[in-house]
């Protein structure tokens, strides 16, 4: 997981996820530096919250949402907002995998 937080959804000068790297900084002050502490606000929040969305895709493997509450960091402490992650199965029995995270719309 934390891979992909690292070099998608918070490197700001990924082609894609800078976007979203910018708007994690800017709502939740959460930049690289804070990469554990996501990670562990997602690791938590997919215990306890449903899985929103479940789509089959054309290469057989199955992506799913959830919406995870994350706790900003320094001056954003008291805030929370709900992250769209974004998980794949590959088959039957697989762990998933993270394949994005991001605030707001894609």
């Amino acid at each position: 997981m934390r891979r992909k937080l690292a070099t998608y959804s918070l490197a700001m000068e990924h082609e894609v996820g800078g976007a979203k790297a910018f708007r994690f900084r800017q709502v939740l002050g959460i930049t690289l530096a804070d990469i554990h502490h996501l990670a562990a606000e997602i690791a938590a929040g997919v215990l306890t919250e449903p899985v929103t969305r479940v789509r089959p895709k054309p290469d057989g493997t199955v992506g799913c949402g959830v919406l995870v509450p994350v706790r900003g960091v320094r001056i954003h402490e008291n805030r929370v907002v709900a992250v769209t992650t974004g998980w794949e199965l590959r088959y039957v029995g697989d762990r998933p995998r993270l394949v994005t995270a991001f605030i707001g719309d894609r």
